[in-house]
């Protein structure tokens, strides 16, 4: 079989990306969702739907096991020489997206295959702080960008691995929860020297969280991080400035700070006009505090 593609997926209706996916997937291809225990009727009713389609397949562990395990046990159950990652909340904005993937393989020598993504064109009300800051990422990664900065601008939520590949880095298993799971497969993969190639092949983020939502978000991610082996710990801006503070003995002052001035971060951050700076120092002085 050429093509696997796995959508891990949560209370999230993925039915019109699955058509979508359908009438562009060759026939040697295969969809596995993997409906993570979700809890909404419409969401449990697309699957219920998409079962019944040709070349899908629905995946429902007996647990809720983060979206790290359930594409690992997705994998499991693959058998693409290639396997497509993509995130339930996305819109395929491209009628030669899986082409385009496909043709890429052909025609550059690469492990892996990146096709970027974007948001909507309008902030929806209340989301302006991941609406902001993934809108700016996105304008900066353009495919050249993107390609020389190969791992940096790399993401899982619209990425295609070769099997070999994926076997031999795959998502770690101790992640059980929201976040981080993206970044230390990305690292792994540079730290075994794998080929990523970039491509304009971009998908539409559909689900912007809102600031509260997203505020609540980042911090299970960084809870998720501080929980595992510092040796796993990738090697981001974050994590680095937080070993010199803590070689300097200055860690519980930056959480100590973070905590008086939390009401106006708080404050700023939930605006429509939540500066992406601040955000940053948030994640830093809630890290510290950890």
């Amino acid at each position: 079989m050429t093509l696997s593609i796995l959508i891990p997926s949560y209370n999230w209706d993925c039915s019109q990306l699955v058509q979508d996916l359908l009438e562009q997937i060759p026939e040697d291809a295969e969809i596995i969702i993997g409906n993570d225990k979700s809890t909404d009727p419409k969401a449990i009713a697309a699957f219920q739907y998409i079962a019944t389609l040709k070349q899908c397949k629905i995946f429902e562990p007996t647990e809720n096991l983060g979206r790290a395990r359930i594409l690992n046990r997705l994998f499991e159950l693959s058998s693409g020489k290639w396997i497509l990652i993509m995130d339930c909340d996305t819109k395929i904005d491209n009628p030669n997206y899986i082409k385009d993937y496909l043709t890429a393989t052909e025609n550059h020598v690469a492990d892996a295959f990146c096709g970027g993504m974007k948001n909507t064109e309008t902030c929806p009300p209340g989301c302006e702080l991941r609406w902001t800051y993934e809108t700016r990422v996105a304008r900066k990664l353009t495919v050249s960008y993107r390609q020389e900065h190969p791992y940096e601008s790399l993401t899982t939520q619209n990425f295609m691995i070769s099997r070999e590949a994926f076997i031999q880095t795959g998502f770690l298993e101790a992640i059980t929860q929201y976040g981080y799971e993206d970044i230390i497969l990305i690292q792994q993969l540079q730290r075994q020297n794998k080929k990523i190639y970039h491509l304009e092949n971009r998908l539409i983020h559909l689900d912007i969280d809102t600031n509260k939502g997203f505020l609540a978000k980042s911090r299970q991610a960084l809870r998720t991080l501080h929980s595992l082996p510092q040796e796993v710990w990738p090697d981001t801006k974050l994590t680095k400035l937080y070993h010199r503070l803590h070689a300097l003995h200055l860690h519980r002052v930056i959480a100590l700070t973070h905590l008086m001035l939390l009401p106006i971060t708080k404050r700023l951050l939930h605006s429509r006009f939540a500066p992406i700076s601040i955000f940053q120092l948030y994640k830093l002085g809630y890290f510290c505090g950890l």
